[in-house]
Order: C-alpha cells, then sequence, then structure tokens
C-alpha cells in the first residue's frame, strides 16, 4: 500500500472480536486536539481494520472508546473513556507492518497482542459503565514493588499494569505519577468518585514515591511565552474531565500534574496570577503555558494575545 501524508483525522469504527468499537484516530477538540497532532509522530493514515457497520446508537452507548494509530514507527492505541484519553498502550513497528500489510484484517487483529491488551481494558469498562450497582470508588491502584510497576484495580481485581508498555495518553514520564493520574481520570470518568492522594502501598522511603504536596518554597520552572483560549473551549471537558470555565483561574501545560498551583507573571508589565493546571497544551512552538480567559484578563494578556511570562509553582496536587 502506498504510503500518503496524514491530511485529516478519519473516523472509523473497528470492530472488536468481543464487540468493543476502535477509532481511528477519531477527531478530538481543544487542547487535546493539538496533543495528539504533536504527540503522533510520522503518522500515516492505517488501513481500515476489520470495518463493519455499526448504528450510531450502538457506538454512541460505549463509553470506551479505541484508537490504533502509529507514533515513532510503532504501532500504539489510546483508550478514551467518553472521549479523554486515558491510557496508551506501545506495540511496536513488527504490528505497525502487519497492519499495513494484511490481508485478512480479523486474523491480523487478533494476532496483536497490544490491540488485545487494549481490548481487554476497554471490554471491561464498558461492561461496568452499565451496571447501575459499581462505584468508582472502588477503582484503585497499588505500587509493585519488585518489577517497579503499578497495578490499577477494579475492587481489588487487576483492570491494567502500568509499566513500559503502557503508560497514561499524556505521559508525565514517571510511572507512579502515570498511574495515579490514569487511576483518578478513571476513578472521575466512570462515576465522579473524589481522586486519590496517593499510591497505596507506597512507603514514605520508597523510590519513586508520588508526593500529594510541594515543598513550601517557589521553585522556578521556566520563562517563556504564555497564551490563552477561552470561549470556543467554553463548556467543554478538559484533558482532566472536567468542564472548562473560560472566567475561571486556569491553565494548561504539557506535563505538569493535574491539580498543580502555579504563579503566572507578567514579564511586560509585573502582574501575577496563580491558577490551576486541569488542561493539556499549548502545542504552539515557543509557548509554555495556555491561560484561561480569566486568567489572562487578571495578569493583562487579552489584548496582545501572547506575552513573555515566568511560571513557579507554589502547591502540590488537590
Amino acid at each position: 500500500m502506498t504510503k500518503k501524508p496524514w491530511k485529516r483525522l478519519v473516523t472509523t469504527v473497528l470492530t472488536a472480536a468481543l464487540g468493543t468499537p476502535l477509532l481511528l484516530c477519531g477527531s478530538l477538540n481543544g487542547s487535546m486536539a493539538s496533543y495528539f497532532k504533536d504527540q503522533i509522530n510520522e503518522q500515516r493514515e492505517l488501513p481500515k481494520i476489520g470495518t463493519t457497520t455499526t448504528t450510531e446508537s450502538s457506538h454512541e452507548s460505549s463509553v470506551v472508546t479505541l484508537y490504533p494509530h502509529q507514533r515513532e514507527s510503532k504501532l500504539v492505541v489510546t483508550l478514551r473513556v467518553r472521549g479523554i484519553p486515558v491510557l496508551t498502550f506501545i506495540g511496536t513497528k513488527a504490528d505497525l507492518i502487519k497492519i499495513r500489510n494484511g490481508q485478512n484484517t480479523q486474523q491480523v487483529q487478533a494476532s496483536i497482542d497490544v490491540i488485545n491488551r487494549a481490548k481487554v481494558v476497554a471490554e471491561r469498562l464498558n461492561e461496568l459503565s452499565h451496571n447501575e450497582q459499581f462505584d468508582s470508588e472502588n477503582i484503585t491502584v497499588s505500587a509493585n514493588i519488585k518489577d517497579k510497576s503499578y497495578t490499577i484495580k477494579l475492587s481489588d481485581k487487576e483492570l491494567v499494569i502500568i509499566d513500559d508498555k503502557t503508560i497514561l495518553s499524556d505521559t508525565t514520564n514517571n510511572l507512579a505519577s502515570d498511574a495515579l493520574q490514569a487511576t483518578n481520570r478513571l476513578r472521575r470518568l466512570m462515576g465522579n468518585a473524589l481522586p486519590l492522594n496517593a499510591i497505596a502501598n507506597i512507603s514514605s522511603t520508597t523510590p519513586g514515591k508520588v508526593k500529594t504536596g510541594i515543598k513550601e518554597q517557589v521553585i522556578s520552572l521556566r520563562k517563556g511565552m504564555a497564551s490563552w483560549y477561552g470561549p470556543g473551549f467554553h463548556g467543554r471537558l478538559t484533558a482532566n474531565g472536567e468542564r472548562y470555565n473560560q472566567n475561571g483561574l486556569t491553565a494548561a501545560h504539557k506535563n505538569l500534574p493535574f491539580g498543580t498551583k502555579v504563579r503566572v507573571t507578567n514579564l511586560n508589565n509585573g502582574r501575577s496570577i496563580t491558577v490551576r493546571i486541569n488542561d493539556r497544551g499549548p502545542y504552539a512552538h515557543g509557548r509554555i503555558i495556555d491561560l484561561s480567559k480569566g486568567a489572562a484578563r487578571v495578569i493583562g494578556l487579552m489584548g496582545s494575545g501572547v506575552a513573555p511570562v515566568k511560571i513557579e509553582i507554589l502547591g502540590g496536587l488537590k
């Protein structure tokens, strides 16, 4: 098959063996759309896999969807819950070649481990989404000290292991942080349970512990350009699953943990504002933070649209 540059996101329903729909790079809105455009390196259109006719109603009934795509010459599958990316399962270059060259797509799909791993998790979550007795408070996470991985559990039964093959979609490059954030995202999206503050069975001396607060001294991060976003995104879901309020004091950052409080100082006028990170972005070159309209108004960023800023961590996770 001739490889063609990716020109647009194409939605293709892919029916998994047990009925879990897979969507081939479905379109995204807001900062998360920019994230995936930036993250999918050398992306090329993939052949349709097991395409069948699926009714709109049956698609809408699926809370969890899977999106196979290419990243760094590998096949990866991103799991989304209610449209929010939560987990990314990492495959291999060989998997990608199978997808591109496979003739019998059902057999090809069944032979690819990364798709099968993602399907198992998606099917379980879709089942629970229709179970009125399920309480998302039962979604927990614990550490596997021996092999330095983390297990997300449903009522003490393993759902998925966070390791070098399964990470948070917008990874923090720290497995412990990925595991805690993925767990809290699932807790919120599957039933609006309150977030956990720490991973179970991690002692204070265990390396890689996820801290729920930051020391009192301010840690200066860096200087760069800030921008703002507002009307077009008001009311939409942010990357952490809450509704975006353009008049709130929040911001999008590429990798700071959700809930982190950051002081942003406009270096043109000295005005400062404290914001809470609840979204991902910006992805324009040179920009380090994307403020809400309300925060941008306070520090005099509305007129110029962008301005040089200094950002400093002030506190930990909520």
